[in-house]
């Protein structure tokens, strides 16, 4: 159908018959895009406005138009100083005139309404809007938008037809008739009124807001075909740019385009394979709905200020415009979508079946053996019975924050029945930085902190839950544990109530230890109302838990994800939703943090230690532990003076000279030596002339203290940690060392440089590399500088990419499990220990008296080590097999409902202490020295290979044997030393190889024409940005030349760091002198 027939025949009667538009005639919208009848009609004959219009009218002694007039001017006044329509209609829902309040716009759900309010607002559409601006007696700019769009009169934006039938899409031609427009309409304003020396700057603005506002002031303009719509929010944001070409008079439209276009992406679909008309209405619902404005006026734009604390330590908004946020379309799409399947849980509270149900309908074209597998499957899973959960894969970087704060907005207002749906939204943060991103936004929203209270402890969480206040932020850098919030009292408060639960970020490491293993708060939340029987039996509401995440794993997948297994080749589990690292990436909102990996190999030396006793006694040796080589002090040194030497010369130049640093080390030894190691050279440099500008930048260190070491505040002058961050915030430049801490939630857009000095893999190392890949303005890419012990980072960091950068899907079996798990409870049970030793473990637990006894525990667990010590295979097996059993138990227990038997307390209490004293008597008592680690003086870039992720290979699903002796294979630990140097020499010759691929290009630049005129201007005084300029011209050239011969990965890495480079070749002339 071509754009008429599209637009009249299809789009006009679904505004009017399905969304409750009415249509407006295109005259009766005045130049100041206001439909003066539907305002009229609104401030006079509505409910809430008709005696306050008639005490009005009667102060206008009944002038109607001289009212409305009035009314008018103070609407386009106040449009004027908005950002956009719906920040405009949030601030001024009414409007007091000569001292009476009128109503511009009624909410919903209303607590004395409900929705009868509402429902008098006045949505219209106009077709073919003629927009003219006159200027001094004549037309400078017309044009008609398709479809322009309306409440109570006042303009909210306009949408852009395409149609495929003339072979024009949204897509392409669309999105640029929408860039053309405005680029049109500045071009006339530069023409008009830039230009015009007679006008003030000030009077040049008010032109220009009056001129534009039907770009600039829309809630979104959106174009569409019968594929696709495109949403464009923020047209402002090129205004600079393009009244700077127009300025040069280039007029270049094109690059505008190009860059617009990288912004303006296609709003998606909940239900992508419905016909094209269907997914239309659809779109059009989910943009223009009346319900979908009210959003866009009450939560989905707001301005973002700076937050200072005030001198009585309250936080308040910096005095200052602000950008204007608005939801990109995926972000929209996720907070929409998390509201819509709320209501499908409201609707189907009571209904405990609901979803096998559901799976059934949808089920109703697949085998009847094929749909009772699934249907049975189904059943016995725990997800969505005791709580409801949703899991969003979100990348990193998108918004997860405003995501966050725009849901709990939502969910505090929802209303059903007269009645607040939620008695409490809790966000749950883990990170004091992640804490302080939620209070700046809830502030940036208008939430007033005394809208909320935090939570730090136990009482504080059972006083906020007996407190009025509806949003609760839980910190949980005070718990010991989640659990620790959840005794029977609160469960029996929870039961009663019906709570969601937004978590910030589902992964955090284990209390910030240098082990560095990642615990799920998913876990930890849902476990006290999986396993409180008092609140499964008289709970009358679900509460539910929205977790965020960049990487979901199987386990949280199947326990928190959404089923899909309906047909044998589609894996069971996946987000409820997701915007992956990959279509991130691809969209532009972050960096790619794989692009820019450099390896710096640091050479090790192996050997044995001395042996005192030589001629007395022979000593056993072991290999190295990865500590001798990561707190390595000579090694940390040398690093250390590399990391300073790429501050000064790198990263501190990155994003216009604002570029920071995170260094993460493998243990608290090696932070604080790092500390140590890293000013001693950072001071020594800025001591030239040339960095002396850098002497600001703080180096901080995080991480959790312990008795052993040093307290972190000690070595950052006794800064506490949420000060260091706010320092570092604050500071033009930094380095951040961390142990574990801020390697998830950190979010510091000017994070250039992620060091690495400690292996990364799977979730810790996307969590860790995240850290550097936020966009800001000037931030071109990301960097990643890998100094693990044979670099092995860059492997391990290609693989974890490749299974979290796209949609994250499981195949997680606990069937299989729970087949294994019946296996080991016979095999148990008709094992020699059980029945020799369980009646008597038993008799002595339940006895109270036998309990308190030390003498019969200890009969007790002496005769169970005479049996193990007479019995090794026996013992061997049953140790094998419980160790199994309790794997298998940990991993599927809540994930599908288990019978009472296979977690009957005294059975696994037994098998505990069977195995603490199975495992005391076979522990390895051979005590062996393991051999030495030297630093062998060098380091440098070497070229690391990667190989293709291989899929990971399941484990066969069978019973454990048990292991009676030693391993019979022993290392020889002169072939190991000899193995280690053999390969650390190979790194000596790829170190050396680089550096001399540096060395044939310096000598280049010495024996060429120009490289002699850099090095005299390099002695005289001329500018650094001259001299960085011409280097880059030299080292471009010799590029284009010498490619082949070089290597391609000799370009890779020193792409990036030319300027470093430059300042390197300064250093050899000054060596060489």
């Amino acid at each position: 159908m071509n754009e008429l027939h599209f637009q009249d025949k299809f789009l006009l009667p679904f505004f009017r018959d399905t969304l409750g538009y009415r249509e407006v005639k295109a005259n009766t919208v005045t130049n100041s895009l206001i439909i003066e009848e539907d305002l009229q009609a609104f401030i006079s004959e509505t409910e809430l406005n008709k005696k306050p219009y008639e005490v009005l009218l009667k102060k206008y002694n009944g002038d109607e138009k001289e009212l409305l007039n009035d009314l008018i001017d103070v609407i386009k006044e106040r449009t004027s100083s908005s950002r956009n329509m719906a920040l405009f209609i949030n601030s001024n829902k009414s409007i007091t005139l000569r001292g009476v309040q009128l109503y511009l716009f009624y909410t919903g759900d209303s607590v004395i309404h409900n929705n009868s309010l509402f429902d008098e607002n006045i949505f219209s559409v106009v077709q073919e809007l003629p927009y003219k601006f006159d200027y001094k007696g004549k037309r400078i700019f017309s044009f008609r938008p398709d479809m322009a769009m309306f409440v109570n009169g006042i303009y909210l934006g306009y949408s852009e037809l395409k149609s495929n039938y003339t072979n024009q899409t949204a897509r392409k031609n669309g999105r640029s008739k929408v860039i053309k427009d405005y680029f049109e309409a500045i071009k006339i304003y530069h023409q008009d009124f830039d230009t015009d020396e007679m006008l003030s700057e000030k009077e040049k603005e008010v032109y220009r807001k009056d001129f534009l506002k039907i770009f600039e002031k829309a809630i979104h303009i959106t174009t569409t075909d019968i594929g696709e719509t495109y949403v464009i929010r923020n047209i402002v944001d090129y205004f600079d740019d393009i009244l700077t070409t127009c300025r040069e008079g280039k007029y270049d439209r094109e690059e505008i385009e190009k860059k617009a276009n990288n912004a303006i992406k296609s709003y998606p679909l909940l239900k992508p394979n419905a016909d094209k008309k269907e997914k239309l209405k659809e779109l059009f619902t989910a943009l223009y709905g009346k319900t979908f404005i009210e959003k866009e006026i009450l939560y989905y734009n707001f301005i973002e200020r700076d937050i200072y604390t005030s001198k009585k330590g309250n936080k308040e908004l910096k005095n200052e415009q602000g950008y204007l946020i608005s939801p990109r379309p995926k972000q929209k799409f996720g907070t929409d979508k998390i509201m819509a399947k709320i209501d499908e849980f409201l609707a189907h509270e009571q209904e405990d079946d609901y979803f096998e149900k559901l799976l059934e309908r949808q089920l109703s074209g697949v085998s009847e053996a094929k749909k009772k597998e699934l249907l049975e499957k189904r059943k016995a899973y725990s997800n969505n019975k005791n709580i409801y959960s949703l899991l969003m894969q979100y990348a990193a970087g998108f918004g997860k924050s405003n995501i966050i704060g725009w849901s709990a907005l939502q969910l505090k207002d929802l209303r059903r029945n007269g009645e607040y749906v939620y008695d409490k939204v809790m966000i749950v943060v883990d990170r004091l930085q992640l804490r302080g991103q939620i209070d700046s936004k809830m502030l940036n929203m208008n939430i007033d902190n005394r809208m909320y209270v935090e939570v730090r402890n136990k009482k504080a969480f059972q006083d906020a839950l007996a407190s009025d206040t509806r949003l609760v932020i839980v910190n949980l850098q005070k718990f010991g544990s989640v659990r620790d919030m959840f005794d029977a009292e609160v469960m029996q408060k929870l039961s009663k109530m019906r709570i969601v639960f937004l978590i910030d970020e589902i992964h955090r490491s284990n209390s910030g230890d240098q082990h560095d293993s990642m615990v799920s708060i998913f876990d930890e939340l849902q476990l006290p109302f999986d396993k409180s029987t008092q609140y499964t039996q008289s709970r009358k509401k679900k509460n539910l838990i929205i977790g965020f995440t960049a990487t979901p794993d199987d386990h949280t997948l199947a326990r928190f994800g959404e089923f899909s297994g309906y047909a044998e080749s589609e894996k069971l589990w996946r987000p409820f939703d997701s915007y992956t690292m990959k279509e991130a990436i691809e969209d532009g909102f972050i960096l790619n943090p794989l692009k820019n990996i450099v390896p710096i190999a640091s050479k090790m030396l192996f050997d044995l230690p001395s042996n005192p006793l030589e001629g007395f006694t022979e000593r056993e040796y072991k290999d190295a532990q990865k500590k001798q080589i990561y707190e390595n002090r000579e090694r940390i040194d040398a690093i250390a003076k590399y990391i300073a030497d790429l501050l000064v010369k790198d990263v501190y130049r990155q994003i216009r000279g604002t570029g920071k640093a995170m260094l993460a080390v493998h243990s608290i030894k090696a932070a604080i030596a790092y500390k140590q190691a890293v000013t001693k050279h950072f001071n020594a440099l800025i001591k030239e002339a040339k960095y002396e500008k850098y002497k600001d930048a703080p180096i901080h260190v995080v991480y959790s203290s312990n008795q052993e070491e040093q307290s972190a505040a000690g070595l950052n002058d006794g800064l506490s940690e949420e000060k260091v961050l706010e320092s570092f915030a604050l500071k033009k430049n930094g380095l951040m060392i961390v142990v574990a801490k801020l390697q998830t939630g950190f979010d510091e857009k000017k994070l250039h440089t992620l060091f690495l000095d400690k292996e990364i893999s799977g979730i810790s190392a996307i969590q860790t590399i995240s850290r550097v890949n936020r966009t800001a303005k000037y931030k071109n890419d990301c960097k990643i500088v890998d100094f693990s012990y044979n670099n092995v980072n860059v492997q391990n960091i290609k693989d974890a990419f490749e299974h979290f950068s796209d949609v994250v899907v499981s195949d997680f079996d606990p069937f299989s499990d729970k087949k294994i798990l019946d296996i080991l409870l016979i095999e148990l049970k008709k094992s020699d220990v059980f029945n020799k030793f369980f009646s008597v473990f038993t008799a002595i637990y339940k006895d109270v008296m036998k309990r308190d006894n030390p003498e019969s525990y200890l009969d007790y667990e002496s005769s169970l080590k005479k049996y193990i010590e007479a019995n090794p295979k026996r013992s061997a097996d049953a140790k094998a097999w419980i160790t199994q059993y309790f794997t298998i138990l940990n991993r599927i227990e809540y994930v599908i409902d288990l019978e009472a038997k296979y977690s009957e307390p005294n059975f696994l209490f037994f098998w505990r202490k069977f195995n603490v004293i199975y495992n005391t008597m076979h522990r390895n008592t051979d005590v062996k020295d393991p051999i030495e680690v030297y630093f062998d003086n060098q380091i440098g870039i070497i070229e690391v290979g990667t190989e293709e992720t291989k899929e990971k290979k399941k484990k066969p699903n069978q019973v454990a044997k048990g292991n009676t002796g030693k391993s019979s294979h022993q290392f020889n630990i002169l072939d190991i030393i000899e193995a280690r140097n053999e390969q650390e020499a190979k790194t000596g010759v790829l170190i050396q190889e680089f550096l001399s691929k540096i060395k044939d290009f310096f000598e280049y630049i010495e024996n060429s024409n120009e490289g002699k005129r850099l090095i005299v201007k390099m002695k005289s005084h001329i500018s650094e940005v001259e001299i960085y300029d011409d280097f880059a011209k030299i080292y471009r050239r010799y590029k284009a030349l010498n490619r082949r011969k070089v290597g391609d990965y000799f370009f890779k890495e020193m792409d990036d760091l030319v300027n470093k480079l430059c300042d390197d070749f300064e250093e050899y002339l000054k060596v060489k002198v």
